[in-house]
């Protein structure tokens, strides 16, 4: 089972529809961007859409791609145009976005795409445009069990860790880095993320 065919039937399952956007893209968003910023936003990677509302209510322009069908299905939105694609290949103009989310996504791609999807990404934000992005850590034990027998099994990722993240983004000007983690309640894995916020 390829990568594609385990996240289109994750996101066949009511489970897999998350309502609420992460606390700390909130605060992110809020730190960096007014209110309708006359700009556009990508939310690449965007899964069941959870960002998309907070994304609309920053940016005047807004676009959600990803390369599960069921995940646009949930995503469609009147404020949204939906694309359906992979990284490193993204079907954008170049410097065209100020700002690119990309929670929980770059991890899930093979090690050799991994460079060239920041290429990818960097080539279309536009100068001084910024990506706000997790990449999943070295010390998270969780998602290797759900890559083996739960909701993601068949599929693959790649853990890092702190110093090889940051320098994924050494031809951006700036990186911010943070990290979470946390351990679901009754489970005895660790979650784990980088968090990236990198400007071009």
């Amino acid at each position: 089972m390829n990568n594609q065919s385990v996240w289109d039937h994750h996101y066949q399952r009511e489970r897999s529809r998350q309502l609420y956007p992460d606390e700390n893209v909130v605060r992110a968003l809020k730190k960096n961007f007014t209110l309708q910023t006359p700009g556009a936003a990508l939310d690449l990677g965007c899964g069941s859409g959870r960002h998309l509302p907070l994304l609309t209510e920053h940016f005047s322009r807004v676009y959600a791609c990803d390369f599960s069908h069921e995940s646009l299905k949930q995503s469609r939105g009147a404020r949204v145009a939906c694309v359906q694609s992979a990284l490193p290949a993204l079907p954008f103009a170049s410097e065209i976005f100020d700002f690119i989310l990309c929670w929980g996504v770059l991890h899930y791609l093979n090690p050799a795409e991994l460079e060239p999807a920041i290429a990818a990404i960097r080539a279309v934000l536009r100068p001084s445009g910024a990506v706000f992005l997790t990449l999943r850590a070295d010390s998270d034990t969780h998602l290797q069990r759900q890559l083996s027998r739960g909701d993601l099994a068949g599929g693959h990722a790649q853990l890092c860790g702190k110093t090889e993240a940051i320098g994924l983004f050494r031809e951006f000007s700036a990186v911010k880095y943070g990290y979470i983690a946390r351990q679901p309640v009754g489970e005895e894995g660790l979650v784990a993320h980088h968090m990236l916020y990198a400007t071009r």
